[in-house]
C-alpha cells in the first residue's frame, strides 16, 4: 500500500471501528454498516498495521483497529472526507461529531487537570456561525469571505470552527469554495481560509 490517501473504504472502516473500540467481525461491518471490506483494501489496511486481522470459528475475519489506525483516521478526516453516497456521508459524520471537542478542554501531560474552558456544543457553534453570516451578508445565497467570519468567532476554537464548517458542508447546510482571483487574497485572507483536502477555501455561504 502507497503512503498516499486511503480508499473511501478503508477510510470508513478506520472510522468505524475508531468509533466502537472493539473488534469487529467482517460480516457485521457488512451487513450493518454497508461495508464489504474487499481482499485488496484489506490488505492494505493490514500491510499499513492500521488494523489488526484475526481468522475465528468458519474462517470469519474480525478487524480491530491499531493505535496507528487511530491516527490515521483522524488525518484523513482532517484532511476532508470524499464522500459519495449517502452511506458514506453517515459514516463520515459520525467520526466528525467525535472530533468536535475544542483542543483547550484536553488537559497537557504534565500539567494539573483544570476545569475546561465553558464548553461550546457543535449545534452552538452551528448557530453562531448562522449569526456571523447574517450580519456579514444582507441575504441568503451571497457568498461571504472567512475573514469576516473568523472575526467573528474569536472566542471559539479554530478547530471546532472547522470541524463544524465541514460538517455542515457535508450535510448541504453551507458551501464553502477557493475565491477565483487568488492573486486578490490579502495576508489575513490566507490566514482565515479553510482546508479541505489540499485546496484552502476563503468563501462561503449559508444554505438551509
Amino acid at each position: 500500500m502507497s503512503e498516499g490517501r486511503l480508499t473511501y473504504r478503508q477510510v470508513a472502516v478506520l472510522l468505524v471501528l475508531k468509533e466502537l473500540g472493539t473488534p469487529l467481525a467482517h460480516k457485521e461491518l457488512k451487513d450493518k454498516w454497508g461495508l464489504d471490506l474487499d481482499t485488496k483494501n484489506r490488505a492494505g489496511l493490514v500491510d499499513a498495521k492500521l488494523i489488526e486481522l484475526e481468522t475465528r470459528a468458519r474462517r470469519a475475519f474480525w478487524y480491530t483497529i491499531t493505535p496507528a489506525g487511530e491516527e490515521r483516521a483522524i488525518e484523513e478526516v482532517r484532511a476532508g472526507v470524499p464522500v459519495t453516497s449517502r452511506s458514506g456521508k453517515t459514516l463520515a459524520l459520525l467520526y466528525l461529531r467525535s472530533l468536535l471537542t475544542p483542543e483547550a478542554a484536553i488537559p497537557v501531560a504534565g500539567e494539573p487537570v483544570r476545569a475546561p474552558v465553558t464548553a461550546v456544543s457543535p449545534e452552538e457553534v452551528e448557530d453562531r456561525i448562522r449569526e456571523a453570516y447574517a450580519k456579514i451578508t444582507p441575504g441568503a445565497g451571497r457568498w461571504a469571505a472567512m475573514t469576516r467570519l473568523r472575526a467573528l468567532l474569536t472566542d471559539i476554537d479554530r478547530n471546532l470552527q472547522d470541524d463544524v464548517l465541514r460538517t455542515m458542508m457535508l450535510e448541504g447546510r453551507v458551501d464553502i469554495e477557493p475565491v477565483a482571483v487568488p492573486s486578490d487574497l490579502k495576508p489575513e485572507d490566507h490566514a482565515a481560509a479553510i482546508v479541505i483536502g489540499s485546496t484552502p477555501n476563503h468563501q462561503f455561504r449559508v444554505g438551509a
